[in-house]
């Protein structure tokens, strides 16, 4: 845990935002200290309130909303999953596979310079508490005779606690939480101990389902008392089965080698394969057999986890190499593999000269050095990244205001013309680490710039751009920090989020509304346009055409569409 802390703490102490999503997340919290009904203060879209409760639990102690906060944040989910990994490996295994499993997960989270990884971001806490359940089933196995009955309940109940809740940080656990969910069902009546009484299980299965229903049973009724029920079905429930598409093969093995190429999951994959190859090379007469046999379970609950996080992994639509569901079980694989086949290669002392122990050899020797390669590509893009952060630390803007020049580390924008040899390069992290200029300091600079003429206490932003909300400390003024699907002119229920859009702004009128539907801002690759500015919305152009005027513009890309600031013409009163 030490070590994981230590790798990310170069990244996790930038003030910079590291991804859209923490930014997101953040300005949501920072919505719930005024305002906590989930669907109706914030909507996250694609991610439940979870997430951004979290981060509201340590505003509420007095923390400053900031991106080292989130970042820190991030890092302390990162050394919990390290360690329930520990956990999870020393039952499974014995010290020395735990450790491996450890140490191979320690390295992901901490060496990977992906900025998706060392953001928070949207799959962080719904992996921790899937890796919680799983834990339960794992310690189950020991049977009800050896723990008294009152801690077997209390991790039944945890269990299905962490399960249940997983959905409402990310609909897309959901399929997990199933699977984990009856393995754990499984385990209160696999054992057939005569002194298990029937009772006895039906107390057990009460204590797994009350676990289970509670975050659903709390979320529901305060839906229900907060009239967002709608709300919650039309975004988080219909518009995420939108937004993964319908089921297709050739898209899910299209993100598979995607998740294979471009994630982590490579190199635990050769892990794998190596240890696999060491117990079918040094096998000692049955026993590694023998010892599956024994732990089938486990074993095969642990093959059930991680086929249900493949699944969920691979169904997305669009496909991010952020994904984090399937690394954990993915570790739990090459650490057992691995550490079961060097033990086997320790203990043999027989000689197999085969006609192919040479070629076998060669081959094991070649996957070795593979290994060894990853590894130490891994490190050198990890100096590289913090010798960037350390000079982004210590760079200053030349000149103050809308018009300043950033460090040359922020003025590199994110490209999609990278030549196949750059991605393949990019697979071990960023070849070149730095941080993408959506201009948000230039507007928060602007917004400075009218708070000198005009009062501006509260912000809407038509755009993706949630970093200008935590550099302003002001929350959003409608329920979407990020409008996304209202934007999205393909999406079925655009026409919905567009009139709720519109109803939030003229229940809550902002004193500045901000159009940044622009090039050199983020703006969804492959749908949108600059033609989706808010004039899109014939009923939202209206609304502030009417109550608002242009005060001011910054143009971010030469030659293109600028981003445009409204100011409220009157009092919320006036609102036509």
């Amino acid at each position: 845990m030490a070590c994981v802390f230590l790798l990310r703490l170069p990244s996790a102490l930038l003030p910079r935002e590291l991804g859209v999503d923490e930014s997101q997340m953040l300005s949501e919290a920072m919505k719930f200290l005024v305002d906590p009904r989930p669907w109706k203060a914030a909507d996250g879209g694609s991610f439940g309130p979870l997430n951004s409760y979290l981060i509201s639990v340590f505003l509420l102690m007095g923390f400053k909303p900031g991106f080292v906060l989130v970042h820190m944040v991030a890092t302390v989910l990162v050394c919990l999953q390290v360690l329930v990994a520990y956990l999870t490996l020393r039952r499974l295994g014995s010290e020395k596979t735990a450790t491996l499993g450890a140490c191979l997960l320690a390295f992901i989270y901490g060496a990977y310079t992906n900025r998706l990884y060392l953001h928070y971001n949207t799959e962080l806490l719904p992996t921790l508490l899937l890796m919680t359940g799983f834990y339960a089933f794992v310690a189950l196995l020991e049977g009800p005779g050896e723990r008294r009955p009152r801690v077997q309940l209390s991790l039944l109940f945890l269990g299905g606690l962490a399960l249940g809740a997983a959905p409402w940080c990310k609909l897309q656990a959901a399929p997990i939480t199933g699977a984990l969910g009856l393995l754990l069902l499984a385990a209160i009546f696999r054992t057939r101990d005569p002194s298990v009484s029937s009772s006895r299980r039906a107390v057990e299965v009460a204590a797994l389902g009350c676990g289970a229903v509670l975050t659903a049973f709390v979320m529901l009724a305060i839906l229900a008392k907060s009239g967002a029920i709608e709300d919650f079905w039309y975004s988080y429930i219909l518009n995420n089965i939108a937004y993964a598409g319908s089921l297709s093969l050739a898209n899910s093995l299209g993100n598979f080698l995607l998740l294979v190429f471009f994630t982590p999951v490579h190199l635990l994959l050769l892990v794998a394969i190596l240890g696999l190859g060491l117990l079918d090379y040094v096998s000692l007469d049955g026993e590694t057999s023998l010892l599956f046999k024994r732990h089938r379970w486990a074993f095969g609950g642990l093959l059930i986890y991680a086929g249900a996080a493949l699944f969920a992994a691979c169904r997305v639509k669009y496909f991010w190499p952020k994904d984090m569901f399937f690394l954990p079980p993915m570790t739990y694989v090459a650490a057992l593999l691995a550490s079961f086949g060097v033990s086997a290669l320790m203990q043999s002392r027989q000689s197999r000269k085969t006609s192919g122990e040479t070629l076998l050899l060669l081959l094991g020797l070649v996957l070795l050095g593979a290994i060894v390669a990853l590894f130490i590509g891994y490190g050198i893009r990890y100096g590289k990244m913090v010798q960037n952060i350390h000079e982004l630390s210590h760079a200053q803007l030349e000149s103050a205001g809308r018009d300043a020049n950033l460090a040359p580390q922020l003025q590199v924008t994110e490209t999609n013309d990278k030549t196949l040899r750059d991605r393949l390069a990019d697979c071990i992290g960023p070849a070149k680490w730095v941080l993408p200029d959506y201009g948000n300091e230039r507007i928060v600079a602007v917004i400075g710039d009218i708070q000198k003429t005009r009062p501006v206490r509260s912000l809407a932003i038509w755009g993706w751009a949630p970093g200008v909300y935590v550099l302003t400390g002001m929350p959003p003024a409608t329920r979407d920090a990020v409008p996304f699907f209202a934007i999205d002119r393909k999406h079925p229920y655009q026409k919905y989020f567009q009139a709720r859009f519109l109803g939030d702004l003229r229940e809550n009128p902002p004193d500045l509304f901000i159009d940044t539907v622009v090039r050199g801002a983020i703006m969804w690759p492959w749908k949108w346009t600059e033609n989706d500015g808010y004039e899109s919305d014939p009923q939202l152009r209206k609304f502030i055409e009417d109550n608002y005027i242009l005060v001011d513009e910054l143009t971010l890309v030469k030659g293109a569409k600028p981003i445009r600031f409204f100011a409220r013409r009157g009092s919320a009163s006036q609102l036509q």
